[in-house]
């Protein structure tokens, strides 16, 4: 009976790590299916991950990026959401959440997103870019060529800049599109999640951040 009672008990001790492997394999396959492709199969995946594992936004943002890619921009968007409620210190996150407003039209959306990206990633040009065009598209055209100036400046061989700034100063439509998110290399989120400018984020900035429309 006693060697029972052990048998059960080293059984429910490997439970979490058996069940943690298993999260880990089917990231990996989900990332490779995304990677090569295969959207519908990574949305899959992902689900079956956030089904079993709620809280690991890595999932939600992976999942968020297969449904942008199959233009389902209204799941993209909800995903997206529920990656920046577990972790609201990521650019990327941001850029997919600003790309979905974009194709659905909501550009003050669009904007709120890229503002939080920039905080995060000044040093990105695409973030400005997009928001330099969001602004565009929501008839604030002085505030986009300040921006679109400021990046001129900054990054002076921009060709998507002047060509943009070009159309605000001509009154047309933007013949650039705002730039589309990368495929996301997971790796990098693990070792930023732990980095002491996120830790000092999360201590101090919590309530700075503007909450998302």
């Amino acid at each position: 009976m006693l060697r029972g009672i052990v048998v059960s008990l080293l059984c429910l001790l490997t439970l979490p790590a058996a069940a943690q492997y298993n999260i880990n394999k089917m990231m990996e396959e989900g990332r490779r299916t995304l990677d090569q492709g295969y959207y519908v199969t990574s949305m899959q995946i992902f689900s079956r991950i956030v089904g079993l594992k709620p809280n690991l936004y890595e999932a939600w943002y992976l999942m968020a990026l297969s449904k942008y890619h199959l233009e389902d921009y209204k799941g993209a968007d909800s995903d997206c959401r529920r990656a920046l409620e577990l972790q609201p210190y990521i650019a990327d996150i941001y850029e997919l959440y600003g790309m979905t407003n974009i194709r659905e039209e909501r550009y003050d959306s669009a904007i709120v997103a890229y503002t939080h990206a920039i905080d995060i990633s000044p040093d990105n040009r695409d973030y400005w870019f997009n928001r330099a065009y969001c602004l565009y598209r929501v008839g604030d055209k002085q505030t986009a060529l300040t921006q679109l100036d400021y990046m001129l400046n900054r990054w002076k061989d921009f060709s998507a800049a002047q060509q943009l700034r070009a159309d605000i100063k001509a009154g047309r439509q933007p013949k650039q599109r705002p730039s589309k998110p990368i495929q996301f290399d997971i790796n990098h989120l693990r070792p930023l999640n732990k980095s002491p400018w996120l830790m000092k984020q999360v201590t101090e900035g919590e309530n700075k951040q503007s909450k998302l429309p």
